[in-house]
């Protein structure tokens, strides 16, 4: 175990098995990047002009059919006026619990194609947003038309940049928008009377921060809350509650339209983190998979990146100011709030090391916590098997529903060992 022996008696290991067990398209014999392997990424540029025109073509033409998952049915909803969201449902049977799966930065509803049948299997109604800015959720037109010529002609870059609608001039997109959209979202839409919210990475904080910015009418309702290598940390300039002088110092908050000041370094770093094979390295990097991600999900989050407002949108997501509760301010309101939680980490993970799942379980130390090994940052892409099992074994204990139970259940509740489940149901 990697905690300490006072977190030891509430921490469980859960072995995920072969490494993404139950996912497609990975390729066999791939070596695992290192950080030395980083230069080749820049070389990507020097493929034929003509060429990568061609396979930007292909995924803006594909953008759509990419962006929904496979495993769910897609729905829009108008949440604003001149605002759709994407969001994608499964269900078997009715059920009065719904699980409302919360993405990470740089993915989208598609990052959880492997938990749509396993939990709706079991009984559950399950949901996935698009948050704004990612997906197929994004404003209607653009929100700042007019921008410079020489941006019209590059995918992901043609809106945004010019003067801003006033229908959107109070649009920012980051943690605020956000949150405001899952709180509406379940109080919208979710029709089932009991939920329980899931995140992995950013999604994760936000889980906690709309949890506890929660109304007490749809509190009520919010019935458990799961992290998934959750960030503890987002944003980087101050929030002007907490440090009024440095806020005020920056003088751009993500306001359209993008300023010049910010558009060269905001444009360069989407443009680099943006192509396939940066997104490939990022990938491999952080999961301990040796044979990599594949090639299908960074073509995913390429294709998502092509939106016409992709560029403006990371723009006003890198310069939103920080949200006025921390992680750590957040889960604190979810425990005083008294919310079940749920703590599960893929123990690999290079960026949410071990230490921050310590420290959350410090400051949620009621929560039921797992660690899932080998697992990276995305454990639920990564090792399906062992996060359903764990999923599903939290969920029957905290939030039973009755009706139809799949195999996966029936094992995890008459079993103690939420791995040999894994392994008993990964081809089901």
């Amino acid at each position: 175990m990697l905690l300490g022996p006072e977190l030891q008696a509430g921490a469980r290991a859960v072995s995920a098995g072969s490494p993404c067990q139950g996912c497609q398209g990975v390729r066999a014999g791939v070596r695992k990047p290192t950080l030395g392997h980083w230069p080749h990424v820049w070389l990507a540029p020097l493929a034929t002009a003509a060429a990568a025109r061609s396979r930007v073509r292909r995924r803006v033409e594909d953008r759509e059919e990419l962006m929904r998952p496979r495993t769910a049915e897609s729905k829009f909803w108008q949440w604003k006026e001149g605002i759709t969201v994407h969001y994608a449902k499964a269900s078997k049977l009715p059920s009065d619990t719904a699980v409302v799966l919360l993405h990470g930065f740089g993915v989208a509803s598609f990052h959880y194609e492997h938990q749509f049948a396993p939990l709706s299997q079991a009984g559950y109604t399950v949901y996935a947003m698009d948050n704004v800015g990612a997906g197929l959720s994004w404003p209607d037109r653009d929100p700042a038309p007019g921008g410079p010529q020489e941006l019209q002609d590059v995918a992901g870059s043609q809106w945004g940049f010019g003067s801003p609608d006033p229908q959107y001039e109070d649009m920012v997109i980051g943690e605020d928008l956000w949150v405001q959209q899952i709180k509406d979202f379940i109080s919208q839409l979710v029709a089932e009377p009991k939920v329980i919210l899931a995140g992995n990475s950013l999604g994760g904080y936000l889980t906690v921060l709309a949890t506890a910015f929660m109304e007490d009418s749809t509190l009520q309702r919010i019935k458990g809350v799961a992290l998934l290598n959750a960030t503890p940390f987002w944003g980087w300039i101050p929030n002007r509650a907490k440090n009024p002088g440095l806020h005020s110092a920056f003088p751009w908050k993500g306001r359209l339209p993008v300023p010049r000041s910010v558009r060269a370094l905001a444009l360069t770093w989407y443009n680099t983190l943006r192509n396939p094979d940066s997104i490939e390295w990022l990938l491999n990097f952080v999961t301990v998979n040796p044979a990599g991600v594949g090639h299908q999900l960074p073509v995913r989050i390429a294709a998502m990146a092509d939106h016409p407002n992709g560029a403006a949108a990371f723009s006003q997501i890198l310069f939103t100011p920080q949200a006025e509760l921390s992680f750590e301010d957040a889960l604190q309101q979810v425990v005083a709030r008294k919310v079940p939680a749920l703590l599960l980490y893929g123990r690999e993970d290079p960026w949410i090391v071990p230490y921050w799942g310590a420290r959350a379980y410090m400051t949620a130390p009621s929560a039921d916590y797992f660690q899932v090994s080998p697992s990276g940052h995305c454990p639920h892409f990564e090792s399906p098997a062992a996060v359903n099992a764990a999923l599903l074994r939290w969920l029957h204990a905290t939030n039973p529903v009755e009706g139809q139970e799949s195999s996966l259940s029936r094992c995890l509740r008459t079993s103690a060992s939420p791995s040999m489940c894994a392994r008993r149901t990964a081809g089901s």
